[in-house]
């Protein structure tokens, strides 16, 4: 079975996890209304600017992944569980 990842909602949650508002989030990388639109699921974000979005905030692209995949997960499961 394939997972959809939102990378939308796993930034989100990354940036709030961070204690980080958009402006901050998306500082130097992208617009904050290009960032607020990937994060609402209005625009998707390519990899590259994603890993540069990533990394200019110290968070690892392999953990955000990670984590990407078990929110995928979750949302399955709570999904199938109604």
């Amino acid at each position: 079975m394939v997972k959809t990842v939102k990378i939308g909602k796993s930034l989100r949650e990354t940036r709030l996890a961070a204690g980080l508002i958009q402006t901050e989030m998306a500082a130097g990388v992208v617009s904050e209304s290009f960032y607020s639109k990937v994060e609402r699921g209005i625009h998707n974000i390519d990899a590259d600017t994603l890993v540069k979005l990533l990394k200019a905030r110290k968070i690892n692209p392999v953990g955000f992944f990670k984590q990407a995949i078990d929110i995928a997960g979750n949302e399955k499961n709570t999904a199938s569980n109604r």
